[in-house]
């Protein structure tokens, strides 16, 4: 069984980590003030949010189970066939496009929710481009953790979809046990039981980092925050 929950999470680590990074990339894209852009970051968010995840790992599979092995193709997923290599790749990317969109709105909304006079007062204090990526990275990231880790508790759930293809996974491992041995309640309890399991640990770190970014300073002080009238006193 471990090598089942090996392969899932390697196909959740993997696929996660690239949802990710699209994810950032898109989000910044669709804020750029270059409209070729925004034009085609806001197609790729509408694209990836709107089609099921399942159609895009189904599509993804027929398409590379016809592609035989590539030896240069490197194959991290434990006891899944070397030969079956390509389609597991083709899996992970397809798993990572079902979370793109949904995470690029998050980084989205928690960068502009910074605020207009934030941002501008981030542009007039001469700071490098790394540095102001840093400042407001840090401080988005307090709004953006907790609903980035809800995403990835569900990303984990959708890994299921492998099971459709030759991918060793924990699901595919259920389902098989199941069906050979018509014992559905011990297989699905301990199979649920994993996840459960997987889905907390991802859901403590992602926690940690929460209570990390509150208690190192990611945001300024509350008072500071407030809107300022024109007089110059507080709200």
């Amino acid at each position: 069984m471990l090598v089942y929950v090996a392969a899932t999470c390697v196909l959740w680590a993997l696929s996660g980590g690239l949802a990710i990074g699209a994810g950032l990339g898109l989000a910044a894209g669709s804020v750029s003030p270059r409209l070729p852009w925004r034009t085609f970051s806001g197609a790729a968010i509408t694209l990836t949010r709107g089609v099921p995840t399942s159609l895009l790992v189904v599509t993804a599979g027929i398409i590379s189970i016809r592609i035989p092995p590539q030896r240069w193709l490197p194959d991290p997923f434990p006891g899944t066939a070397t030969g079956s290599a390509p389609v597991a790749w083709a899996v992970l990317i397809a798993l990572a496009l079902g979370s793109t969109g949904h995470l690029a709105v998050i980084f989205r909304t928690a960068y502009t929710g910074l605020g207009r006079a934030r941002l501008d007062q981030s542009a007039v204090l001469g700071l490098g481009a790394r540095r102001r990526i840093v400042m407001l990275g840090r401080e988005a990231a307090a709004t953006a953790v907790p609903p980035t880790g809800a995403r990835l508790v569900h990303h984990l759930h959708n890994t299921a979809f492998a099971a459709l293809f030759p991918v060793t996974e924990l699901f595919g491992w259920i389902e098989n046990n199941a069906n050979a041995t018509f014992d559905v309640v011990r297989y699905a309890t301990a199979g649920a039981a994993v996840y459960v399991v997987l889905s907390g640990l991802i859901w403590a770190a992602f926690r940690v980092l929460e209570l990390w970014l509150d208690r190192s300073g990611a945001l300024p002080p509350a008072r500071s925050r407030r809107p300022v009238l024109a007089t110059g006193a507080p709200r």
